[in-house]
């Protein structure tokens, strides 16, 4: 009988504990695999808010798979295809994937899923650098009326770019927060065992990202490594 590792992600902490969203997405699966199939793991993604955290159980769900040889279900791939994330992890996993609204994707649709959301992602990036631009030139100009007729609110005294209420806990912690992520990383701790031992070797960096790439891993992003992020972990190798 196939074996079967299925990967659920819900918006909000409601939908993950006791919501239709969730239990929806556990009927499809339910409904695909009752014939053929044996469900030997269950990853769900739970969102809150606005800002989007790290895709943790995708990667638990990949990992579940590629050890047990099972093949990895979703249910509704239209619900993840704009996730960058969620479609370079599923490209780059080495794993049997199917989606129950769309049985017959595959990993060239996975690829060109990612491509579109990777664009998407710029246009929205660009649109707001845009957007502050615009509002830089009038602040500089002395107009501080915004689009939709307010005023903009004066930081400390002065009307600038950036958040009239300050920054939250997340920002504050800044740079040391974002050091202490990719110390902590899964994905760059197995990565270091190699590049550690890779460069006692005499390995160049783009020997070990290629290494790396061949066997699968990817960075913390769900990325493919290049030499630059090779080098960046070798230097932690000495701390």
């Amino acid at each position: 009988m196939k074996k079967y590792v299925a990967y659920y992600r819900v918006s909000t902490q409601k939908q993950g504990s006791s919501g239709l969203g969730l239990q929806a997405q556990k009927n499809a699966v339910a409904y695909h695999i009752k014939e053929n199939g044996n469900l030997i793991g269950e990853f769900t993604e739970v969102e809150t808010g606005t800002r989007k955290k790290k895709r943790v159980e995708i990667y638990k769900a990949i990992e579940l798979a590629k050890s047990s040889k099972a093949t990895l279900i979703v249910a509704k791939l239209d619900r993840l295809a704009r996730d960058v994330e969620f479609t370079s992890a599923l490209f780059n996993g080495g794993v049997d994937f199917i989606c129950c609204d769309n049985p017959n994707a595959n990993k060239l649709t996975i690829q060109l899923l990612s491509v579109i959301a990777e664009h998407e992602a710029e246009v929205i990036s660009k649109r707001i650098k845009d957007a502050l631009k615009v509002k830089k030139e009038k602040i500089e100009k002395g107009i501080y009326t915004n689009k939709d007729g307010s005023t903009m609110t004066p930081i400390n005294g002065e009307i600038r770019l950036g958040n009239p209420n300050g920054f939250g806990e997340f920002q504050k912690l800044g740079v040391e927060k974002i050091k202490e992520n990719a110390r902590t990383n899964k994905n760059n701790i197995q990565a270091m065992d190699i590049i550690c031992s890779a460069r006692k070797e005499g390995m160049t960096f783009q020997a070990i990202a290629d290494k790396l790439n061949k066997l699968q891993y990817t960075t913390r992003r769900g990325k493919k490594f290049n030499p630059i992020q090779v080098q960046r972990l070798f230097k932690k190798c000495e701390d």
